[in-house]
């Protein structure tokens, strides 16, 4: 075997409007990475857009051995493109292998439309391995998995996916240290919902062990250097009520010496009717939830599969909105199965009646359908009362609908997405301009976005483009215990602490301010709140008055000395 041979395990994406798949990364090249470098070779994970993967291809060609590509049903079509510009250019200098989901469905003639050295179907810890090592060694050998000409072999499944080497944050390409750290506890999905690919593809429902799970974690915090945002990536995290305990139990454990938050995608059909486990994640440190929302129509729900109408996902808002988690996520399918005008209008009602229960908490987005292969939805769209216009997606980065249905063309559904997103934001914008979010939840959404880099919708649409209040929150939480608000001060401190600005004076409009705050602002950093009031000539309650305008407005913050 050659001494290290390098391998290169890309995962790329056309150009994404915010490229989220980068900060996410891929954790099915990091584990394969951590087996191929437990077993004698150097292997590095690269994830990003399709002209960066190439540069960082074209850059070390001359030293690599090979290039292992994986593929889903977003990035087919770029990864064709690439490999056969890297035949075309590097010819046989270095092996190109595909594997990935996608594979489930390609067959021999793939062989051809992808121009790769090999085409491996299956989850590859074992199959790569082998595959890399007997060509490492000189020899000529088909795995397990592995597309021949005349050969179709089942896709491979590993029962026990524990037992292989934890996934290597460090073996990203030029790694740098982000604040999201993406954890798997589970492969496969006992949920059939006729959208979903996981559902509709994957074998039963594989889950780590709590005590791997939590191990893996460890193992990876011991090596940060800062905060960090674990990102639970399944769709079935709350799926075992035992092993969620357990899971719960732990992650407690580990935050007594290590700093971080989570997310997970939760069932609204299970956690409402286990209410009391929504209060036991945000103990162990469940700041952020997805759960599955797709319509407001009880009638398309039940044509999706979904185990979860729209009581579920009321009971769950109202139950987060009480115990305050600060962000609960969700994700509405305009154009999917049976859609009408109205059932988009009872979807919208449905959207903008959560926003009213839970002013600030929610973050909203919609997707149109994708037809993903062996979903249900995708092999017999007519029974969806669905037409496929670009089956393909050729058409589409996921920001054009691909289907119409019976009352709806792709245009009709283009333009009921842009009213819904429409009518969702200025729901948003009208509870915050008229007061209605909670100050205590602003607060928390800058803190998060500030120490473990989440940034939930209201604060991207709304709070975070001001850049006054950025900077209002940003030095209430960097000073944390030093600067107080207004509202937060005792009688005593509102006497004796010192006023201090905000915001840069380049950020000020002086002309929206009046002469007292002018002159507050001119002289922060210097007297107390009494003695600014013996020096403006002003009484107590009148400048009290102006102190808490201004403290609204995220001019001034407050400290015990200058």
């Amino acid at each position: 075997m050659r001494e290290n041979p390098i391998v290169l395990l890309v995962y790329t994406q056309r150009m994404v409007i915010g490229r989220t798949f980068e900060m996410i990364g891929n954790l099915g090249i990091l584990t394969l990475a951590a087996q191929l470098n437990a077993n004698g070779f150097d292997a590095k994970a690269c994830t990003g857009i399709t002209t960066d993967v190439a540069k960082t291809i074209g850059r070390r060609k001359d030293q690599l051995f090979a290039v292992c590509f994986y593929c889903d049903f977003d990035n087919q079509t770029a990864v064709a493109a690439i490999i056969k510009d890297l035949k075309k250019d590097a010819g046989n200098a270095f092996y190109v292998v595909l594997g990935g989901p996608q594979t489930l469905h390609m067959t021999e003639r793939d062989l051809e439309t992808y121009g790769a050295d090999a085409i491996i179907k299956g989850e590859g810890e074992e199959s790569l391995l082998a595959w890399l090592k007997a060509r490492s060694g000189g020899e000529e050998i088909s795995v397990p998995g592995e597309i021949l000409p005349h050969e179709n072999p089942e896709y491979i499944y590993l029962d026990d996916f524990s037992q292989y080497p934890l996934p290597q944050d460090e073996a990203v390409l030029e790694y740098a240290e982000r604040p999201l750290m993406s954890v798997i506890t589970a492969r496969g999905c006992p949920y059939r919902c006729a959208f979903c690919f996981e559902g509709g593809n994957s074998k039963n429902l594989r889950m780590r062990s709590a005590e791997h799970v939590l191990f893996e974690i460890e193992t990876r915090l011991q090596k940060s250097r800062r905060p960090r945002y674990l990102f639970f990536c399944d769709d079935t995290f709350t799926a075992n009520p035992r092993r969620l305990k357990e899971l719960l139990e732990g992650l407690r454990r580990l935050r007594k010496s290590h700093d971080f938050v989570w997310f997970c995608e939760g069932h609204p059909g299970f956690l409402s009717k286990r209410p009391e486990l929504i209060r036991e994640m945000m103990e162990s440190g469940m700041v952020r939830m997805q759960i599955g929302l797709e319509s407001g129509a009880d009638s398309v729900l039940q044509a999706y599969g979904k185990q979860a109408g729209p009581e579920d996902v009321r009971n769950v808002v109202d139950i987060c909105c009480r115990e305050g988690l600060p962000q609960l996520a969700g994700n509405f399918i305009i154009g999917g199965a049976f859609e009408t005008p109205e059932t988009l209008e009872e979807t919208t009602r449905f959207a903008l009646d959560l926003l009213e229960a839970a002013p600030g908490m929610l973050d909203l987005s919609t997707t149109f359908l994708t037809p993903l292969p062996g979903t249900r939805i995708c092999n017999d769209p007519g029974q969806f009362g669905i037409a496929m216009e670009d089956r393909d997606c050729l058409t589409s980065l996921e920001d054009f609908p691909v289907n119409r249905t019976g009352e709806l063309s792709l245009p009709e559904i283009c333009r009921a997405r842009s009213v819904f997103l429409t009518r969702i934001s200025n729901a948003m914008k009208e509870q915050y301009a008229s007061g209605r979010i909670p100050a205590g939840r602003i607060r928390r959404d800058f803190e998060l976005a500030f120490r473990y880099g989440i940034a939930a919708g209201y604060l991207k649409f709304l709070y975070g483009r001001n850049p006054v209040t950025v900077s209002y929150y940003r030095n209430l939480t960097g000073y944390r215990g030093l600067l107080k608000e207004w509202h937060e001060l005792e009688a005593s401190e509102k006497e004796r602490f010192v006023i201090q600005r905000v915001p840069d004076f380049s950020l000020v409009d002086f002309t929206a301010l009046s002469d007292m705050e002018t002159d507050i602002l001119l002289d922060a950093g210097v007297y107390s709140v009494k003695e600014t009031a013996e020096k403006l000539a002003v009484s107590a309650e009148k400048l009290a008055v102006c102190l808490e305008g201004m403290s609204r407005r995220h001019l001034v913050l407050f400290s015990p000395c200058p």
